[in-house]
């Protein structure tokens, strides 16, 4: 199986969190490669993509551009924006969406992002240290990773995780500590970084998990356009199926053949799942590859 070909296959048969993980460096590569372009041919701004999908700090072209609330957090333009973003997501997303579920892990992305770029938006409108400065726009998972990593933390807040690999923490400290941080950032503007976005994100994680325990869903309300975006991407069962041609007699298939077949399919699946697409075996990769040629 080639790398592009397990990659389509992971991107279909992965967790959400793997899906947004790959959406966000589609979006990167294509940005850092349309800048390319551009540079070469020197058209300077003429192509300005990113302006389509940043989050202004202005209520008025954010009126102009409603989907910005969305496509902002898809959009880094650094290599250690996007790398340090999606490790953090990486990590608690997986944990995350095991516990809570996909559509959680959905539902927590999208909305904690929104409600981390909402804060932006009106603390930017609201002191006068952010007023005085220009329009400034936001673009980054930041938000939307920090409503992941604290809802997690809200969640289980005695989960035990490895700070740099060597410091075992629980991940409630974790999170209390990036938020003490970003809460002691809001006055720097001279960092460009949106700490007021990441404390939204933070709040919503909070909030969603802590009435998730309560066995109360605060995000219900987005529960059908969710429906829909997961509809794109909905994970096809793998079937086995022998079709017959004049040139060549197909060898002829009991309904016990079939379903063995199909149970060892299942018990590969199962394995990706449990595992990873790396714990199987050559043999068991060819068989799922030859499997899902007959889909």
């Amino acid at each position: 199986m080639s790398l592009i070909e397990q990659l389509k296959y992971q991107f279909k048969s992965g967790g959400t969190y793997l899906k947004i993980i790959y959406i966000n460096i589609g979006v990167f590569l294509f940005l850092l490669i349309l800048n390319v372009f551009a540079a070469l041919m020197k058209f300077g701004n003429f192509i300005d993509l990113t302006s389509y999908l940043e989050l202004s700090s202005s209520p008025f072209t954010l009126l102009r551009k409603p989907w910005t609330l969305i496509t902002y957090m898809f959009v880094h333009l650094s290599i250690g924006h996007i790398f340090w973003n999606m490790i953090l997501y990486f990590f608690a997303g997986r944990i995350f969406e095991d516990i809570l579920g996909k559509k959680a892990a959905l539902k927590t992305y999208l909305i904690g992002g929104s409600v981390a770029g909402l804060l932006h938006i009106i603390t930017y409108n609201i002191f006068p240290l952010y007023r005085d400065l220009p329009e400034s726009p936001v673009i980054g998972a930041s938000g939307a990773v920090m409503a992941i990593f604290v809802g997690l933390a809200t969640y289980t807040p005695n989960y035990e995780a490895y700070f740099f690999g060597v410091l075992k923490i629980k991940l409630k400290y974790l999170a209390i500590g990036f938020v003490i941080l970003d809460i002691l950032g809001v006055a720097n503007t001279g960092d460009r970084v949106a700490h007021f976005a990441h404390i939204g994100g933070a709040v919503w994680g909070f909030l969603y998990a802590s009435n998730i325990k309560n066995g109360k869903d605060i995000s219900n309300w987005i529960t059908v356009p969710i429906n829909a975006f997961t509809g794109i991407f909905k994970k096809k069962k793998i079937k086995i199926v022998y079709k017959s041609t004049k040139k060549k007699q197909q060898p002829k298939t009991t309904s016990s053949d079939t379903k063995i077949r199909q149970e060892k399919v299942d018990a590969i699946l199962d394995k990706i799942k449990a595992s990873g697409y790396d714990s199987l075996t050559k043999d068991e990769k060819d068989y799922l590859f030859n499997a899902s040629k007959n889909i």
